[in-house]
């Protein structure tokens, strides 16, 4: 949700579609495939990737032990602690700052979450089928997300860079508040019953 709000501040010439999420970290303007782009409230973007990432990495760490059962849940838990300090890299290292650095603190991200997903799926296959399967669904859609963002970055064309970059990364970032309010409503059961 603040991505989206910070983006509606952005300049102009900033598009969901086409601008990457960490152009909104940026902390000048800068033009960027024959646009220029400026976000006013980078501070408070960059603020929020460090607060994600630290919420992701507590959130598997707390969560993850008590739902996520065998070595599928280890990894995944060790997976989303590792997205969860790319994203704390990506608000302290801004692309426009040093864009190699970033991509190699962002590039965890892009690797840990879409399997992260796959982990917990297959974590959850033996307790919960029905979430472990819509699990394993998040996992293809976050998936198929970066094979287009890579690609597009591959080939520097601006076409769908912004969408793949959040089908790569939006399912897992809604995907653990469902985890982890499915958790909570479990357990609130159990105490109930």
């Amino acid at each position: 949700m603040l991505e989206v709000i910070v983006g509606l501040q952005a300049s102009q010439d900033y598009r969901f579609a086409t601008s990457t999420i960490s152009d909104l970290g940026n902390t000048s303007c800068r033009t960027i495939r024959g646009e220029v782009l400026c976000s006013p409230w980078h501070g408070l973007m960059n603020v929020g990737f460090a607060y994600f990432g630290l919420s992701l990495a507590l959130g598997a760490l707390l969560l993850g032990r008590r739902i996520l059962p065998g070595r599928a849940g280890s990894a995944a838990v060790a997976l989303w602690c590792l997205s969860g300090v790319g994203s704390i890299g990506v608000s302290l290292v801004p692309v426009n700052e040093h864009g190699g650095l970033h991509g190699l603190v962002a590039l965890p991200i892009f690797l840990a979450q879409p399997t992260a997903l796959l982990m917990t799926g297959v974590s959850l296959w033996s307790t919960r089928r029905g979430l472990a399967a819509a699990t394993c669904i998040a996992a293809v859609m976050s998936t198929a997300g970066v094979v287009g963002f890579v690609t597009i970055l591959s080939v520097d064309a601006a076409s769908g860079l912004g969408a793949f970059e959040r089908l790569a990364l939006w399912p897992g970032y809604a995907w653990v508040s469902v985890l982890a309010l499915s958790t909570v409503a479990a357990h609130t059961r159990e105490r109930l019953a």
